[in-house]
């Protein structure tokens, strides 16, 4: 898995999240499905942060739904710990976004999971895009990951 940009350049982002308590179950460890909303929250923020949201590939005419998850445990979470979930985008060719996750508990910085999700890019007609959008190509161009 080559880059082609080193990693003080890779583009990343991170939010804080707070456990609440309607995210643990009966034994007080955040429910693992709440984990993949908090890399939700960390891939629009990413959005947000590099001009890719939703609504802009939705604008120009693609959807990006999710093809992959996949999650390794470190260790619990519990309500009111703060987690910093980081996302940062691996490089990749073709029509698709691959995004790493490392969620880390802020009080002490100790490991709770990691995370890779890999989004590809359909027509608005849920049809597989081969190659990649020109969107997408102008993108990488203008922050140089191309």
């Amino acid at each position: 898995m080559k880059s082609m940009k080193n990693d003080s350049q890779l583009l990343s982002e991170t939010v804080r999240v707070q456990v609440r308590f309607s995210e643990v179950d009966s034994i007080r460890m955040v429910w693992h499905g709440h984990y993949v909303k908090y890399m939700e929250d960390a891939r629009e923020a990413f959005g947000r942060k590099y001009g890719l949201e939703y609504m802009y590939i939705y604008r120009q005419g693609y959807l990006a739904p999710l093809f992959d998850i996949r999650m390794r445990y470190h260790q619990t979470a519990t309500v009111d710990d703060v987690l910093l979930v980081t996302i940062t985008l691996r490089s990749s060719r073709g029509a698709k976004l691959v995004f790493d996750y490392n969620i880390r508990k802020e009080s002490d910085n100790s490991l709770v999971l990691t995370a890779e999700s890999t989004q590809l890019f359909t027509n608005m007609q849920g049809e597989l895009e081969a190659s990649c959008p020109d969107f997408l190509t102008e993108w990488k161009k203008t922050h140089q990951l191309c």
